[in-house]
């Protein structure tokens, strides 16, 4: 392009500017979180950003001059560690492929800037309006990436609440039945599954793991009911958070255990939560979290009590868990928390924390509470992240007290 069209054009037209408050730094930042899924490898991504900071800040920003790189490909190439060969390809793609540069060159290639005698500026290089114009689509993009991640950490975490559960059940079930087949076949599965996941495990890889996991807790869950049936007694280490009844669908936790029955039993704390005893499985080395108190709720949170609590938003994700089961139970509840962590804009480490202090069904607890409490009428959450990480701390020196808060929430529906 002639230099006479090129600066006629600056003088005739307003060029692009970046969206919103979007600066040079935020074009660099987005490019390297979503080169891997545009197909730009480090290489070119590289020599792109190499670039881009060697134009104005100030003319991403305004609309009177386009921001151009007038670094020659040799200075590039020494910038970046490439040659000139590798830097000239790179332009080519970033202009051919992905249409993020425009070349306003000589016929030589050279690139120059001067101000004329009128004041207005004579340039040529690599121009980067192309990249401004596409930044919404980047953008969105990115906002797409961003939920694969959190539905990778969400599945994650259900995941690992699954798979205690499992364990739980295995380490109360298997010293009652050491000769039982299915509990053996259970125990092996349980050893064959992942510790952990690399970042080259699919989205698609952890729904299908979740759902292997959550056939084998059926499973269990059903075995430990017959099992119940037949010796009519409700088993002491059984996670059984809601089960079925005629009246209301049923009461919300067994009675508390026997605790120094069960660290005898197995390599596994199990540490009774309130309300009414909740057992909540932990690893050996976790701490010992302290009683959440000393309230018992009876026969008053039942399945319907609980789950009208909760907000609509975690009535659904409640609902959503439960599939076609009957009636939900415990997992359902820690899978509607997990669920409403990002929308609550609470991070997963502060709910993991408060499962490690106080387990993975006061955890949840908690979450319905901040939920439905962002609704206060005297005094509203507005930092849910916040007050979660103080109830944990108020947990681990013993002054938290979930029944209060439990009950309060309920006398404000009573009253409305």
């Amino acid at each position: 392009m002639s230099s006479i069209s090129h600066a006629y054009r600056e003088e005739a037209y307003s060029f692009p500017v970046l969206p919103g408050n979007m600066q040079r730094s935020d074009v660099q930042r987005l490019m390297r979180r979503i080169a891997p899924a545009i197909g730009i490898n480090d290489g070119q991504l590289t020599v792109m950003l190499a670039m881009i900071d060697e134009t104005r800040p100030s003319d991403w920003v305004d609309p009177t001059i386009e921001p151009v790189c007038f670094a020659m490909q040799s200075n590039i190439a020494a910038l970046t560690g490439k040659d000139e060969r590798t830097v000239r390809r790179v332009e080519a793609v970033l202009a051919g492929v992905f249409n993020f540069i425009r070349k306003d060159v000589a016929m030589n290639g050279r690139r120059c800037r001067f101000r004329r005698s009128d004041g207005s500026e004579y340039r040529q290089g690599i121009v980067f309006s192309p990249l401004i114009e596409a930044m919404p689509r980047l953008i969105k993009l990115e906002a797409d990436l961003n939920s694969g991640r959190i539905d990778r950490s969400i599945l994650k975490q259900k995941i690992s609440a699954a798979k205690r559960l499992v364990k739980s059940k295995l380490m109360d079930l298997q010293p009652r039945f050491p000769e039982d087949g299915f509990l053996r076949a259970a125990a092996d599965t349980f050893l064959s599954w992942p510790t952990r996941f690399y970042a080259s495990v699919s989205v698609d890889e952890l729904r299908e793991h979740l759902t292997e996991v959550s056939e084998v807790v059926d499973k269990m869950e059903a075995f430990s009911q017959s099992k119940q049936k037949m010796s009519a007694r409700p088993g002491t280490g059984d996670l059984q958070y809601i089960q079925d009844t005629t009246q209301e669908t049923s009461v919300f936790c067994n009675k508390p255990v026997d605790m120094q029955a069960a660290r005898k039993r197995a390599d596994i704390n199990h540490v009774t939560v309130q309300p009414n005893g909740c057992t909540v499985s932990r690893e050996k080395g976790d701490r010992d979290p302290q009683p959440v108190d000393k309230t018992d709720f009876g026969d008053h949170l039942t399945p319907m009590r609980l789950f009208y609590l909760c907000t609509e938003e975690m009535q659904l994700q409640v609902q959503i868990s439960q599939g076609d089961r009957p009636y939900p139970d415990g997992r359902d509840f820690e899978n509607a928390a997990i669920d409403r962590l990002h929308p609550l804009g609470i991070h997963h480490s502060a709910f993991n924390d408060a499962v490690d202090q106080m387990g993975s069904m006061a955890a949840s607890l908690c979450i319905l509470i901040i939920d439905r409490n962002r609704f206060h009428p005297v005094t509203p959450i507005k930092n849910p992240g916040g007050v979660l990480r103080a109830m944990t701390k108020r947990q681990a020196s013993g002054q938290l007290n979930l029944n209060r808060s439990i009950f309060g929430l309920i006398k404000r529906m009573d009253d409305a």
